[in-house]
């Protein structure tokens, strides 16, 4: 329950704020996690505040979202810490990288045997997760979004 709560309050926030091209300093709202990457050759960075990282058990959980709605999403399974993870290399590994936008509504995701994607934590703190990342993610089988050079410096919530 306690991991919905704070889903909820990222999507909440990610909502909010994605009615604008504020910043975070615009928004009056402080944050103190990065999280970087370039979509398509696009730089995308996140707002600070949009910053925030769980892990629950064996599952870790990422993200950081921009003012108009787009956002990136790390959902690990079978986490175990420092370590590489991979995604959309078989139909049974369940980790996901997705990329999506709010207007309008698209996702690009690599899971299970879709797109490809890997995740490299570098560090595992009791305050935050730290690594890099880059993956393709696919929207319906039709067209591929390519996410470079991704890297997040993530507070857990």
């Amino acid at each position: 329950m306690k991991n919905l709560k704070k889903l909820f309050f990222f999507v909440c926030l990610s909502a909010l704020i994605s009615c604008s091209d504020a910043t975070d300093e615009d928004l009056g709202i402080s944050g103190e996690g990065t999280f970087t990457a370039k979509v398509d050759g696009v730089v995308f960075t996140s707002l600070k505040a949009t910053v925030g990282a769980s892990v629950s058990g064996q599952v870790a959980a990422i993200q950081g979202s921009k003012s108009d709605g787009e956002y990136i999403r790390i959902n690990i399974l079978n986490y175990s810490g420092v370590g590489t993870y991979t995604t959309g290399d078989a139909v049974t590994n369940v980790n996901t990288i997705q990329y999506g936008t709010i207007s309008p509504i698209s996702t690009w995701i690599s899971t299970f045997n879709q797109g490809t994607g890997t995740i490299k934590i570098t560090e595992d703190t009791s305050t935050t997760i730290s690594g890099t990342f880059s993956f393709t993610g696919v929207q319906d089988g039709f067209s591929n979004k390519i996410v470079t050079e991704g890297t997040f410096n993530a507070p857990k919530k």
